[in-house]
């Protein structure tokens, strides 16, 4: 009793201590949570600024090279590769055309003589990969009519009319009510991620001065992928969010960090940091989302350590030697099991051998001696099995032996003993024998087991079987009696075979 009460204080006594020292450390892991909560904010707000500045510029620097009087196709790609290969977030781009119904045949002329034949004006449904074409009438059509680079899975894109394209309506009533660019909503490329399109107009000063709507647009098709944090890591359980301005939680975003979830308990008490900062520019504007639930992870493992090792070490320091003396207990029972089968069994059969029998023997004398019972040993010889060998090869003989040890198997009784004395000699063990009638059932069962074809690597073969029967106590009341009165009556079983032959 006097164990059990002092267990019990020393209990509530280090439960008290160890949660005064956790509170100490967790006011101070929380103070510096919203600490590092400020400073990662600014850091991925200045970040995310500098890649959207960047996005920017691709975009200014191509709508300039595209308002350039004299241009040549070589020079584009030119100006294209050497942007992809600066910049690695930019997938294409694009230039987009105003064409109205009046314009459309000579535009179309022009298009096909230089992309071929099968170009042709078309549009995509929400959701298809499917070209909607011919298009109804409609006063003007936004078509693509150049990607740079041109690749096998953006080609169909050209002649696709941005108007009706559910990714690109928006962005582009924008550019035109604006005339400035403007950002869509992140959605799934072909090239089989996610990006969002920059769509800019092309605002040539006589259209401004005449209030015309543009003629052209370029557009820089982006890796949305890009916008996550390059060589900043969240803290353990934050959640960061990217979105177009006013939109709600649950519209798409451009990168959506979930965070590693935690369970109620191991944040139980503890406060959650939130953030919504806008950043960008007036073509790029975004809506940077942080949300930091704490709980019990911002202690560091030493901290951890000293609030908890009175009883994790220990449990793992028994835990670590009980499961090392539980495989070496299971190693050495393992290895004994093994090396007590191939010493009592044979090994082409695996029957029992002349050891193990001769000790199940033992053990049934013994047993009948208490209780009066009787026991039968059976001596197996094969018959013109040595011809199998020397015709077949001892591979084959050995198949058979194997057959003819299965077929004994199947007619005794599970409680009965079979081995192989070696060669083509079987023994077995009958106990609890009632009569002398029971076991001459069981040599006739026997030998017309044996004595059936056995077929091995295409080869029939027959084999014949003579069996000695010897009865304790009759027969003798040794091992050794019983063995050789067994082996006698075989071979008398064997003797009219022989005449016979």
């Amino acid at each position: 009793m006097r164990i059990k009460l002092a267990t019990l204080a020393c209990t509530l006594l280090w439960f008290v201590l160890s949660a005064l020292i956790s509170m100490a450390f967790l006011s101070r892991a929380v103070l510096s949570a919203e600490q590092e909560f400020d400073l990662l904010a600014t850091r991925l707000s200045e970040q995310l600024t500098q890649k959207l500045q960047v996005n920017d510029t691709i975009l200014d620097s191509y709508a300039a090279f595209a308002m350039l009087d004299h241009q040549h196709a070589e020079q584009e790609q030119l100006f294209v590769r050497q942007m992809a290969a600066r910049y690695p977030q930019m997938v294409s781009l694009e230039r987009i055309r105003r064409v109205s119904q009046q314009q459309l045949p000579d535009w179309s002329k022009q298009m096909a003589a230089r992309w071929g034949s099968d170009f042709r004006l078309h549009a995509y449904a929400a959701g298809s990969l499917a070209p909607r074409y011919p298009l109804p009438a409609w006063p003007d059509y936004y078509p693509i009519e150049s990607i740079q680079p041109l690749t096998q899975a953006v080609r169909p894109l050209l002649g696709a009319d941005i108007k009706h394209d559910p990714q690109l309506q928006q962005p582009l009533q924008q550019a035109l009510r604006s005339g400035r660019a403007s950002m869509s909503a992140p959605f799934l490329l072909r090239e089989g991620y996610r990006g969002h399109v920059l769509l800019q107009p092309l605002n040539d000063n006589a259209l401004l001065l005449q209030g015309r709507p543009p003629e052209q647009f370029v557009a820089l098709v982006l890796r949305s992928d890009y916008l996550r944090p390059a060589d900043t890591t969240l803290p353990a359980g934050m959640q960061l969010s990217l979105r177009q301005h006013g939109q709600p939680p649950t519209a798409a975003a451009y990168v959506d960090i979930p965070g590693q979830a935690h369970g109620w308990l191991s944040t139980l008490g503890f406060p959650r940091l939130q953030l919504e900062r806008t950043l960008g520019s007036e073509a790029q504007t975004l809506d940077l989302r942080l949300d930091w639930q704490l709980g019990w992870f911002l202690l560091s493992g030493f901290e951890r350590s000293v609030i908890f090792c009175q009883s994790l070490l220990l449990l793992l320091l028994l835990a670590v030697a009980l499961r090392f003396y539980r495989g070496l207990l299971s190693k050495q029972q393992r290895r004994e099991s093994h090396l007590f089968y191939l010493a009592n069994h044979d090994r082409l059969t695996g029957l029992a051998n002349r050891n193990l029998f001769y000790d199940r023997l033992q053990h049934a004398i013994s047993r009948l001696n208490r209780n009066g019972k009787r026991l039968a040993v059976l001596f197996l010889d094969m018959d013109r099995f040595k011809p199998v060998n020397d015709s077949y090869g001892h591979a084959t003989g050995d198949k058979v032996l194997q057959l003819i040890a299965a077929r004994i198997l199947a007619i005794m009784r599970s409680e009965d003993t079979v081995a192989r004395l070696g060669g083509d000699e079987f023994v077995l063990l009958m106990e609890d024998v009632e009569s002398n009638r029971e076991a001459d059932r069981v040599v006739e069962r026997l030998k017309h087991a044996i004595q059936q074809p056995y077929e091995v690597d295409g080869h029939s073969i027959r084999l014949g079987v003579s069996i000695g029967i010897a009865y304790y106590p009759e027969d003798g009341m040794l091992i050794e009696e019983l063995l050789d009165v067994a082996d006698r009556k075989m071979y008398g079983d064997k003797q009219p075979e022989i005449e016979r032959s």
